[in-house]
């Protein structure tokens, strides 16, 4: 019993140093961000039914206080060298943007500290969901579900306050997951 242990600790260990992906791909890095200023940007994601990734990551890119006109390759290159998105994802201009990516990129860019898994095994889609869900700050469902727009809007503001004031009121948290 205790060599399996031993090994199962082994290979978790040797899986959460080297990871189990590839260099992440960039497909649309020609696309330019709109560079909008926050009001513009969220009045024009609030009507979205998804948000693609290119979209979520200017939402990002806003919450860090970056305005600036950037590629979509260029907004992923930055994000990725300040550790907000993982070296090894794809993105696709277009493509939907998942709960699972969305909840990493909140949870890197607010700097938030986890419990136990998060911190054994360092942040993952999966884990930073859940992290986010126990908070309050997104409501229930799965990591591959698209995010919509007024749902990023929601999450984009309890993030910005937890950002400014260190925490998220209870009147942000309860209006953001009784829809």
């Amino acid at each position: 019993m205790k060599a399996t242990v031993v090994v199962m600790a082994a290979a978790m260990a040797a899986w959460t140093l080297t990871g189990c992906g590839t260099p992440g791909v960039v497909a649309g890095g020609n696309v330019t961000l709109s560079g909008a200023d926050s009001a513009q940007y969220l009045d024009k994601i609030s009507s979205q039914p998804t948000v693609t990734e290119a979209q979520a990551l200017e939402g990002i890119m806003l919450l860090l206080g970056q305005q600036r006109k950037l590629t979509f390759a260029e907004c992923v290159k930055l994000l990725k060298d300040r550790h907000i998105v993982s070296q090894r994802w794809d993105f696709r201009a277009e493509r939907p943007a998942t709960r699972g990516k969305v909840a990493y990129m909140i949870y890197q860019a607010c700097g938030m500290k986890g419990g136990l898994t998060l911190t054994l095994t360092g942040p993952s889609q999966r884990y930073c969901l859940r992290e986010l869900q126990y908070r309050g700050m997104m409501a229930p469902g799965l990591p591959y579900n698209p995010v919509t727009g007024m749902e990023y809007v929601a999450i984009l503001a309890r993030a910005d306050e937890l950002r400014r004031t260190g925490r998220v009121s209870p009147v942000m948290l309860q209006e953001g997951l009784s829809q």
